[in-house]
This record gives structure tokens, sequence and C-alpha cells, in this order.
């Protein structure tokens, strides 16, 4: 699997759970590994195998950044969505779509996101349930 970033990649806070369960995707960035749609739909099945929940948060998270750069703009972007998703205390975040669009003939580079949450139970807990397991920078 390529560290490509594309729309369907799932970025995940690594954690030992990951590696227990076999998913092992390339790291991102210092907290966060990129699984592909493949591994994302694998880690799905093996997260319910094992009695865990992998919710999905509606709430889109969207960034833009200058079409100039390539991935180094890009990855800018995705980086601050993921600074947004670990804000509000979720594990997992996930790319709908990454777009190239003008406005008044301005090029620029639209990110859409949702939150994932990977956690033990039916519910999802609240923001002060998980903060109060961590400060969001702990792993799963």
């Amino acid at each position: 699997m390529s560290n490509e970033i594309q729309s369907g990649t799932v970025l995940v806070q690594q954690s030992a759970l990951l590696h227990s369960l076999g998913t092992h995707g390339e790291n991102y960035s210092d907290q966060w590994c990129s699984l592909g749609a493949n591994e994302s739909a694998q880690l799905d099945r093996k997260l319910r195998a094992a009695g865990w929940n992998f919710f999905f948060v509606a709430d889109e998270l969207r960034t833009i950044v200058p079409p100039w750069g390539g991935e180094k703009t890009l990855r800018a972007g995705v980086k601050r969505l993921l600074a947004r998703t670990q804000a509000k205390q979720f594990n997992c975040m996930q790319l709908s779509n990454i777009l190239r669009e003008r406005f008044l003939g301005i090029p620029f580079v639209s990110v859409v996101a949702h939150a994932r949450h990977i956690q033990q139970g039916n519910r999802m807990e609240s923001f002060e349930q998980r903060t109060s397991k961590g400060n969001g920078s702990k792993p799963i």
C-alpha cells in the first residue's frame, strides 16, 4: 500500500489494538497511520469480530488548500483536519472527497472528511467520557 491520500483513506491513531488485530497502516504523521479502502474495510470487520465498534460521525470536516505544492499542501490540509478530529477526542478520520475547484477563477483544493471513532460498546461515548480516558493524544 502506498501512502497516497485519496477519497476513502482512513487515518487512525496508532495503537496496540490495531497491531493486535493484524492491521498495519503506513505512518502518516507522528501519531497517525493511513489505511487504504481495502484495509479500512478489513479493519471494520476485525473490530466487530473483536467486540469493538467503528463509529461514523456525520458532521463534515472541511478545509481548503492551494492547488500548487502538490502532495505537500494536501498533507498540510489533512493534518489540519486531523488536529480538529483529535480536538474532538476522536481516534479516526475518513477522507470523503478531495476536489479541485475554482472560485472567481482562483483555483483551490477542497478536502472533506468525517471523524470516526473506535471503542467498545454500542453507544458512542460523550466528549467528557472520551476526554476522561485521555487527552486525545493517547492511542485507543
